[in-house]
């Protein structure tokens, strides 16, 4: 930020510390109190304790039924373009990358995502896998979107935000259905739906399907392979055990299939004849028992499991290094002698292949090749990845008088990583965490907000991430609130005990029958292989924001000025063949977000968003998708019984420093009451306004237009 932004922001900062301090004013004395004041959205992210959206010690996106209904969000990561400031793109074609304050294209590493309590966030790959949610976006009933920093209440990894999914409650759904919908670009969906009741609760289940043909405009000369098809069961039990008592459980997972493009290192020493395809299997089990001591006193305790087992395949013949033809030579890459050479070297794979014709030992191992008799060498190269969770939680709130409430915890958390390809084997980390969030309101109109979150495990060893907030309440509804946060994203178990291995699978008949003899070894890998340094340290984050929420009638506003400063970043490529992890880099940010809502007639609802941002970064990656401009309007028209129209409109510009995209979205739904049930029928359109691709110059439509029908028998 300019010195002169700088002393600006700091001393609206004192300004507002030294009127929230003036205890002898009241909030009515400063601010007329509207009617409809008590109708405040109440919020539980930010400090894990209920609050009006007016006193909470954050920014905070609350995304209803209702909106979500009107943005006609087909996946689930759609809907988070209604965030001011969220980057929501498919910036692979059909794996979805969803980022707050989004800096690394294909990064969401700094984020974190819940579902009912339970993080998405996988833990040996820093990644958030969106396909892979197995949640419907009919069976979401509120997300609440935390902008800024939340480690001081989640622990590390929520460095620029937390998303909270919250599905519906089993006793709130409408009641079984069936839906089915296809469109272009090979969309083909499907969702079934099943409620049982019962007197004390209460189970809603879901088996949901998604496909479609990702971007298909071609793209130099070839066709973009990014096709997907997902299918996902979803279960949710609530069971009422007393008056006092409810246990909850969930349960779920998730098959994914996509196809990939082929890894630009492959193709310098490659023909791939069989693209990559990849595939994907998850699972999880959740229970959550909660306890009504008093009304001012309750006890949470959950334990949840979760299980991914994904495997990226290709089928490719090497190049001879020496003539670059395919031959036997080719085997050359998976030689002992090549791999022992490369070492020498220092990793530099330009300086082994220069070396490798003067290498006595690699010249009679290639000449053994090129006298076998034997074919190309073609072969199938695996990527597998294994990921689990454990974790158990307890958290107790308690209400000790109308000024002060307190909610405290422990957590203990294994994860384990296994991958043959990444890891060489497994790795496995364990975490503890105590945590804490105070709320306090020594005067009539200050809130204050104190959050900590201590964390060790045998990685990262003991951090603590601190918040402290004040919020001044200026009326029922309007609160002015002045936020300090620090947060951590860990170091991943990947980038702490990488060791590649990219083996040879399927070799034909005669390199298998005497791989020792032919090769050197027992299992032939590509003589390019990577290992962590093992001396990374977690990156982080510091944050200072003031905000401003208040409610005018049907008129809602938000608005957030913020300064955030990510030092030690990990932005380098670490994959298999080049792995350059350091803390060297430093992201800056500074703007000002706005959202807003109006309803100015029951059958009409507006909304709007619009973020400014300024960036700067010291590595071109950390750009990519810090857009300098993303907005978002919506309309929804419930213009008769049963009808509804709704209309949006997004933009991001600049991304990447030069991308530009526009997008129109327009959506009609009916509503059929039959007699047992109700059919509703839906057509959605979705327009790419400016012509451009997103985020890169392969990630576009050949048809601008996309459109789908759906029909849903709700009975």
């Amino acid at each position: 930020m300019a010195t002169g932004g700088l002393m600006r922001f700091r001393g609206i900062l004192a300004l507002l510390v030294l009127i929230a301090l003036t205890g002898n004013l009241h909030a009515t004395d400063l601010v007329w109190v509207p009617e409809g004041a008590s109708d405040i959205p109440v919020v539980l992210t930010p400090a894990r304790l209920r609050q009006p959206q007016s006193e909470v010690p954050a920014s905070v996106t609350v995304i209803d039924r209702e909106l979500i209904e009107a943005s006609g969000a087909r996946e689930l990561y759609e809907v988070m373009r209604l965030v001011p400031g969220m980057s929501a793109v498919k910036a692979d074609g059909n794996v979805p990358t969803v980022a707050y304050h989004g800096t690394q294209a294909r990064d969401s590493r700094r984020m974190l995502v819940l579902v009912d309590g339970r993080s998405v966030y996988q833990p040996a790959f820093s990644r958030v896998l969106w396909n892979d949610i197995p949640v419907a976006v009919s069976d979401v009933e509120r997300i609440e979107v935390t902008r800024g920093p939340n480690a001081a209440s989640y622990g590390a990894n929520a460095v620029t935000g937390i998303i909270n999914i919250i599905t519906r409650h089993p006793q709130d759904t409408p009641g079984s259905s069936v839906m089915v919908r296809g469109g272009n670009n090979g969309v083909s969906d499907a969702r079934l739906t099943d409620v049982r009741r019962w007197e004390q609760g209460a189970l809603r289940t879901t088996v949901a399907r998604r496909a479609d043909d990702g971007y298909d405009k071609p793209f130099r000369g070839r066709e973009i392979r990014d096709a997907k098809l997902v299918e996902t069961l979803d279960m949710r039990l609530s069971h009422d055990l007393t008056e006092r008592d409810t246990l909850e459980v969930f349960a779920g997972g998730a098959l994914s299939e996509v196809e990939r493009l082929e890894e630009g290192a492959l193709l310098d020493f490659s023909t791939v004849y069989g693209p990559p395809d990849e595939e994907a299997r998850s699972g999880f089990g959740q229970v959550r028992w909660q306890r009504q001591w008093s009304p001012d006193h309750a006890l949470k305790v959950q334990f949840y499991a979760q299980h991914l087992d994904g495997t990226q395949r290709a089928e490719l013949c090497a190049h001879d290094p020496l003539t670059g033809e395919m031959g036997p030579g080719g085997g050359l890459l998976y030689s002992r002698e090549l791999r022992e050479l490369y070492e020498a070297n220092n990793r530099d794979v330009d300086a082994t292949l220069a070396a490798a014709g003067s290498d006595p030992a690699v010249v009679q191992r290639y000449m053994t090749l090129i006298n076998s008799g034997a074919g190309p060498f073609c072969h199938r190269l695996k990527q597998d990845v294994q990921e689990q969770r454990l974790d158990f939680e307890i958290e107790d709130t308690l209400r000790l008088n109308d000024r002060v409430r307190l909610v405290t915890g422990a957590n203990v958390r294994h994860d384990r990583g296994k991958s043959v390809a990444l890891l060489n084997g497994s790795a496995h980390n364990n975490s503890y965490a105590l945590f804490g969030n105070l709320e306090l309101i020594p005067l009539r109109a200050l809130h204050v907000n104190l959050g900590g979150f201590w964390q060790w495990d045998q990685i990262n060893s003991a951090r603590f991430s601190p918040r402290a907030a004040a919020i001044w309440r200026l009326a029922p509804g309007h609160g002015v609130r002045l936020v300090y946060s620090e947060a951590v994203r860990n170091i991943d178990l990947y980038e702490e005990k990488a060791d590649t291995r990219l083996r040879a699978y399927n070799m034909p008949a005669t390199f298998r029958a005497d791989t020792l003899g032919l090769l050197g070894w027992d299992n032939p890998e590509l003589f390019v292989t990577q290992t962590a340094g093992g001396d990374l340290k977690p990156e982080r984050v510091r944050s200072r924001e003031i905000g401003y929420f208040g409610r005018f009638m049907q008129f809602e506003v938000d608005l957030r000025v913020y300064e955030e400063s990510l030092r030690d970043l990990i932005s380098e490529p670490t994959n298999p063949f080049r792995f350059d992890a350091t803390n060297d880099n430093q992201v800056s940010h500074r703007g000002w977000e706005a959202q807003a809502s109006w309803r100015p007639h029951p059958q009409h609802l507006l909304r709007g968003t619009y973020a400014r941002r300024h960036t700067e970064a010291d590595i071109d990656p950390e750009r990519r998708l810090a857009a300098r401009h993303i907005s978002s309007m919506l309309w929804r028209y419930d213009f008769r019984e049963g009808w509804m129209f709704s209309s949006a409109y997004y933009l991001a510009r600049k991304y990447s420093n030069n991308r530009f995209y526009e997008q129109a979205t327009a959506q009609l739904t009916r509503n059929v009451p039959l007699a047992r049930g109700e059919l509703a029928l839906s057509a959605q359109l979705e327009h790419n306004v400016s012509g451009d691709a997103v985020v890169f110059r392969r990630n576009d439509y050949l048809d601008r237009s996309r459109y789908w029908l759906s029909a849903a028998l709700n009975f």
